[in-house]
């Protein structure tokens, strides 16, 4: 229960240090750029299909008897306008987060190395912006692979659990136990990579906090999936992701990475 309560404490903090004049610029900066992306694509996707809608439908018209039906079928037509905006941002708000944390990881690093010098005092190891850029993008592909091939099997488990009466209750809690560890990992290892701790030894370290991982991971995932909320949660989870490192699973590997 400590591990839950730590969890939204550091998402509480995080929100107010997201409004700090020290971090401001490095909040506002993937805040714009997340909206310009998100903003942009799906504009274009949603006219783009309204307007494939709007031409395939340019004709349809009933005539005789069931002219009196046109009124009727114009608005289903307008309806399904309408739903395939909505489904669209649906879509957007769950899918949309995980391509742009990989494009927008240098400036979720740009944020937790402030974060992590403001909470430790401690300076970052000497490296080129160009080094960093490169180095968090390889971070993001190796993250990728480690959520890729384990989401493709929990996935076929919780399909086979699904059809199977009773036990398929579970189906559904096992993919949101996955899914809050992989998001509480993602925002967490931001300040680990800052350090250039190994990969591998994060993920050991945050075995050791399971319940606050998963919670943490949780409650972000949930409000990701809240459309124009996924806009900014995400500068905001860096920050408590870095808190979370560097108070609770960094230990001595800030100082041996010195």
């Amino acid at each position: 229960m400590s591990q839950i309560a730590d969890a939204i404490s550091y998402l509480k903090r995080s929100l107010s240090l997201a409004k700090s004049r020290e971090l401001r610029l490095y909040v506002i900066v993937p805040l714009i750029f997340n909206i310009v992306v998100f903003g942009g694509l799906y504009w274009a996707s949603g006219s783009w299909i309204a307007g494939w809608i709007a031409s395939a439908t340019a004709d349809w018209a009933l005539t005789g008897s069931l002219s009196f039906l046109n009124e009727a079928l114009h608005f289903l037509i307008d309806a399904a306008v309408i739903l395939v905006w909505i489904l669209l941002l649906a879509l957007f708000a769950s899918i949309f987060s995980i391509g742009v944390q990989l494009i927008a990881a240098p400036f979720m690093g740009f944020l937790a190395e402030k974060v992590d010098i403001q909470v430790t005092g401690q300076p970052m190891h000497d490296e080129s912006i160009p080094a960093m850029i490169i180095r968090t993008f390889k971070r993001e592909i190796r993250k990728t692979w480690y959520w890729l091939w384990r989401a493709v099997l929990i996935l076929f488990v919780v399909m086979v659990i699904y059809f199977i009466p009773v036990v398929n209750v579970f189906a559904s809690v096992i993919w949101f136990l996955w899914s809050g560890w992989l998001l509480g990992m993602q925002y967490i290892d931001f300040g680990a990579d800052n350090r250039q701790v190994p990969f591998e030894v994060m993920l050991e370290r945050l075995k050791t906090k399971r319940w606050l991982v998963l919670t943490f991971g949780a409650i972000v995932m949930g409000l990701t999936m809240l459309p124009l909320v996924n806009l900014f949660i995400m500068p905001v989870a860096v920050i408590a992701g870095t808190l979370i490192w560097v108070e609770q699973l960094s230990g001595e590997l800030i100082v041996n990475n010195e």
